[in-house]
Parts: C-alpha cells; structure tokens; sequence
C-alpha cells in the first residue's frame, strides 16, 4: 500500500425536488437518512429544493457533485441509475427543475460557461411513480433508498480512497 498527503476532496451529495409533490422529494429523503450515517464526515450534505441556479453555487470549488433526483426516464418506478453530466440530456424525460425556471441540463450549461462546474459530476436518477402536490412518497419509490445510499457511498469512499492515494 502506497500514499501521499493529497487534500481530501471536496464532495457534495445535493437533493433536489420539492417535498410537497410526492416523489418529487426522494432526494430529501434520501439526504434526511444519510444525516444519520456515522462516516460521512467528509462530505457534505445539501438540500438544493428546487433552485437551479442556486446549485450553482455549491459547484464552485467543488471536486464531486452527486445530484439525487426523481427523474422520468421511462423506467418502471423506483428505478435507480447512475450517470454523468453528458447523459443528461439523453436519459431524462421530463425535468422537474424546469417548471421552476430551468433545467438541470440548462443549470449545468450555465455552470460551465461561468467556469464554475465541479470537477466531476454524478446523478442519481430514481424514477418517480406520483409526482402530485400534497402525497407522500410512493412505497416503491420509498424502497429504493437503500439503493441510493449504496450507490452514494460506494461513489464517496472511491473518491476518498483516490484522493487520499492509497492503492490497494
């Protein structure tokens, strides 16, 4: 095993949707149980809601960014995937960012032509079953929490491990 004094990276896991349209807030939920995780020290926890541009801000200076979000991409409810920035456009159907001004494509576009994208960008797409104002999350939606974590801290231990430089 071989390491060095590299900074340990600045990462960021960023909920966005609105908690009072029903799967719309799965990103929520899912910030609200790794509040309770004991070794995600290093990584900070944000609920970006539905302001777009505000996520902007919390790019700048940023190595990692993992975005969780209900996205239609036409899967079967409660399906998780993982992407990067480039598959945006592609995999989601319909953005509910855009109804509140623009889209996650469009925030994305926007952070980089002002120089202040994240070094590497993450999202993790579950695919609603309600999005209706004044319901709870959807029971299917509501089981693919679990996955979410995984895949969440599967994403921050390899970033920590290659930020620490130790090699196994």
């Amino acid at each position: 095993m071989r390491t060095n004094s590299k900074r340990k990276q600045i990462i960021k896991v960023i909920a966005v949707g609105n908690d009072y349209y029903g799967d719309d807030g799965i990103g929520a939920a899912v910030i609200a149980e790794l509040y309770k995780l004991p070794n995600l020290d290093n990584v900070e926890l944000v609920n970006g809601a539905t302001d777009a541009l505000g996520l902007i801000d919390h790019f700048r200076g940023t190595d990692h960014v993992i975005i969780i979000d209900a996205a239609q991409m036409g899967e079967q409810p409660g399906t998780v995937k993982v992407f990067g920035r480039e598959d945006v456009k592609i995999l989601i159907k319909m953005d509910h960012l855009s109804v509140h001004g623009i889209s996650l494509a469009e925030t994305f576009s926007i952070a980089e032509a002002i120089d202040s994208m994240p070094k590497k960008l993450t999202i993790i797409g579950i695919e609603p079953k309600n999005i209706k104002i004044s319901v709870p999350i959807s029971e299917v939606v509501a089981k693919s929490i679990p996955e979410v974590i995984s895949q969440i801290i599967t994403l921050t231990q390899i970033e920590n491990v290659n930020s620490e430089g130790v090699y196994a």
